[in-house]
């Protein structure tokens, strides 16, 4: 029944949602430099601050997207700014190929930098961008992994904050009462002690990246974050791990 979707209107609804997101930017050459530009150039280059008095007719005018830009990314290099310029313009459906050229250019080029300058919401931009233009195999499955790996944490996370715990604190485990809670879908359960559910998961995105040198700076970057940071799901297993099992023998 329809009422009994936790979604109203299901995955059509979904969908109309989503072709909306994606109508096209008009004029992203007016926006966009030359596929050949300088990369040092724009690294070197500060954003300036955008003229306040600006006025779109237009709420799809690509100019009105960059003004936006500007205002996040004022003082920070030019190359941050048109990089996140060719993300918002690759969201888009049809998507300029002029735009995903130049994405792929700065992240053969320029990569290394910006994984390592760039904010965690743009690094998560960037692998949706890799997951939906990427080069190569890698490029996309690490990419759609990398995003849906840290939207996933965002999505748990927030909601998990409503209890007002730390979200580096692990909930006690009191005997086995939990056991008795059913999860989604009546998936059978992860032990929280000796599971690998987690470290396969992880290694398989490490996987990717590490055989990809394009997308090797984004990975790696995500995925030490993900490593050292124990404030995700990621970091408050480990509280119930059996740290020795980390060393058994995979076929034992």
């Amino acid at each position: 029944m329809i009422d009994k979707e936790n979604y109203p209107g299901g995955f059509y609804s979904l969908m109309r949602h989503l072709e909306r997101k994606e109508v096209p930017y008009l004029g992203p050459e007016k926006v966009l430099p030359s596929a050949d530009v300088d990369l040092n150039m724009l690294a070197r280059s500060v954003v300036d601050a955008p003229d306040p008095d600006a006025r779109f007719g237009n709420p799809q005018d690509a100019r009105r997207k960059y003004h936006a830009l500007q205002q996040e990314f004022a003082g920070q290099p030019q190359l941050h700014l048109i990089h996140a310029m060719c993300i918002a313009l690759l969201r888009r459906h049809p998507a300029p190929p002029e735009a995903r050229a130049l994405f792929l250019r700065m992240s053969h080029e320029k990569g290394a930098d910006l994984a390592r300058e760039l904010p965690v919401r743009w690094l998560i931009s960037t692998a949706t961008t890799f997951a939906d233009h990427g080069e190569t195999m890698d490029q996309r499955l690490g990419g759609q992994g990398l995003y849906m790996l840290f939207d996933l944490i965002k999505l748990h996370d927030c909601e998990r904050r409503v209890s007002l715990r730390p979200n580096d604190q692990a909930f006690e485990m009191v005997g086995m009462k939990h056991l008795k809670v059913p999860l989604a879908f009546d998936m059978p359960e992860y032990s929280l002690r000796v599971g690998d559910l987690d470290r396969n998961l992880l290694a398989r995105l490490w996987r990717y990246a590490e055989d990809d040198p394009v997308l090797r700076p984004l990975g790696f970057r995500m995925l030490k974050l993900v490593m050292s940071d124990p404030r995700s799901v990621f970091g408050r297993i480990q509280h119930y791990k059996n740290r020795q099992s980390m060393w058994d023998d995979p076929d034992g």
